[in-house]
């Protein structure tokens, strides 16, 4: 930890030929040590989402931040428009929020926060991370957890420490083909396949709506709503059919990101079976004979099947394996061989007609 900077000489008193000098030290700056978990992982990964906001309550009641501007500056992540200092005695208990939206000392409105309340209304998603921060409540004694108090691990912090969560969800597709050959032991023959996919169309998704977040019992977690999920504004239409295929791709058997999902960041929410996934997959198919046929399917994939829900600081992500015969080999899924043309011959029976006929002679 830097050594605080001595500013002034309080006293000065002399006494039988020996001296004495009090000093006071100047109170620290307030820092910041941010860091992002990502899902349900223990520990965080460096924090690079640009500026955030906090908002810091003295000794919990007074007002001490409000939106304050919060960037990376020589190293060190400070409020940017207005400089503080620890306080002598009490404590601070700070949350914050990313990205950073509006004005340093005026209250924003994404989200709008409380001591013990954090809420996004009506929020329209546009591809943008919304974080919340844990609650911390620190002190100019316990402000950088570097100073190994109690003989415990150094945890490497070196400033207020700000733990971030997502409050969206994010959702990805990637496609690939289990297959593209097959060579029949029976014959020694070989057929094989291109596909590509022409289209993927995405349907069904809410992009507007609230969310609602308390202070748990330990003071520091926020409660999230049930299932972990926003609710849609009223009267809120899903998006417009999104086309996530700006150019035809050429599918193989490496999985490849449809990366022109316009959404990456979705408003989480509940499936109730309107959530689609159309794609338009082109096959030409090299016969073993040699001949070649092409033919366009076209799919409508059901998101919901299995899947309850786009949950709050979860990353979906659907593999779409698009295989160009169907497989039915219980020990391998990946076998064509029982889905080869096979022939079932049958003669239908003869029909009785019985017909009437007159002669006259």
């Amino acid at each position: 930890m830097k050594k605080a900077i001595l500013w002034g000489i309080a006293a000065l008193a002399i006494f039988a030929s020996c001296s004495k000098v009090e000093t006071i030290e100047q109170q620290k700056e307030i820092n910041f040590e941010v860091a992002n978990r990502i899902q349900t992982k223990a520990e965080g990964v460096k924090y690079a989402n640009g500026p955030f906001g906090t908002y810091a309550w003295f000794n919990g009641t007074d007002e001490f931040m409000v939106n304050e501007k919060v960037d990376e500056v020589s190293g060190a992540w400070k409020t940017v428009d207005h400089t503080f200092y620890w306080p002598k005695t009490g404590y601070i208990e700070f949350v914050s929020y990313s990205p950073f939206q509006g004005t340093s000392n005026t209250a924003g409105t994404v989200p709008v926060i409380t001591k013990d309340n954090i809420s996004y209304d009506n929020v329209t998603i546009d591809n943008v991370d919304y974080m919340y921060a844990d609650k911390v409540k620190c002190s100019e004694n316990v402000n950088e957890i570097t100073d190994n108090a109690g003989g415990g691990t150094d945890s490497g912090y070196e400033g207020v420490p700000t733990l971030f969560r997502h409050a969206l969800a994010k959702l990805a597709f990637v496609v690939k083909a289990p297959f593209l050959s097959y060579t029949d032991p029976a014959t020694n023959t070989t057929t094989t396949w291109e596909m590509t996919l022409n289209s993927a169309k995405l349907s069904g998704i809410y992009n507007q709506g609230s969310c609602n977040l308390s202070l748990n019992a330990d003071e520091k977690t926020w409660g999230k709503p049930t299932g972990n999920v926003w609710t849609p504004s009223t009267g809120a239409t899903t998006n417009a059919e999104q086309e996530l295929v700006t150019s035809p791709i050429t599918i193989g058997t490496d999985a490849q990101s449809l990366d022109a999902l316009t959404n990456a960041f979705v408003m989480p929410q509940t499936f109730d079976g309107n959530q689609k996934l159309t794609i338009n997959i082109t096959i030409k198919t090299t016969l073993s004979n040699g001949k070649e046929i092409t033919e366009t399917y076209e799919k409508v994939i059901d998101l919901s099947d299995g899947i309850t829900a786009i949950e709050m600081n979860k990353n979906m992500v659907y593999t779409i394996s698009v295989k160009p015969v169907k497989s039915i080999d219980p020990n391998n899924n990946d076998n064509p061989n029982d889905a080869t043309i096979t022939f079932d011959p049958a003669v239908a029976d003869w029909e009785p007609i019985t017909p009437s006929l007159t002669l006259e002679i």
